[in-house]
């Protein structure tokens, strides 16, 4: 009997590897932030990483730390922060 192994991705925040089954799956079109939809390039954040948002402190470590990651993922300074959670609120 063959033991299937499962997928490992890896965080872009905090580098950690992972289930593919417990991160969430994103990527960046026209500059915007997106759910990935099997069309492209994506991203990997795990659920640890994306609680950081709900930082009430703006200028925390742990929040400027998921801005970089996401900025280096999408060559562009835009507000990736907000995008992120606009999209969260509507996938919950």
């Amino acid at each position: 009997m063959t033991i299937l192994k499962k997928p490992i991705r890896t965080c872009i925040v905090c580098r950690g590897k992972f289930e593919q089954s417990l991160l969430l799956r994103f990527k960046c079109k026209d500059k915007k932030i997106q759910a990935f939809d099997n069309m492209g390039r994506s991203f990997y954040i795990c659920k640890e990483c994306i609680s950081f948002l709900e930082d009430e402190d703006i200028n925390s470590k742990n929040l400027k730390k998921l801005e970089k990651a996401l900025f280096r993922e999408c060559k562009n300074k835009d507000n990736y922060i907000g995008q992120l959670k606009e999209i969260l609120t509507h996938v919950r």
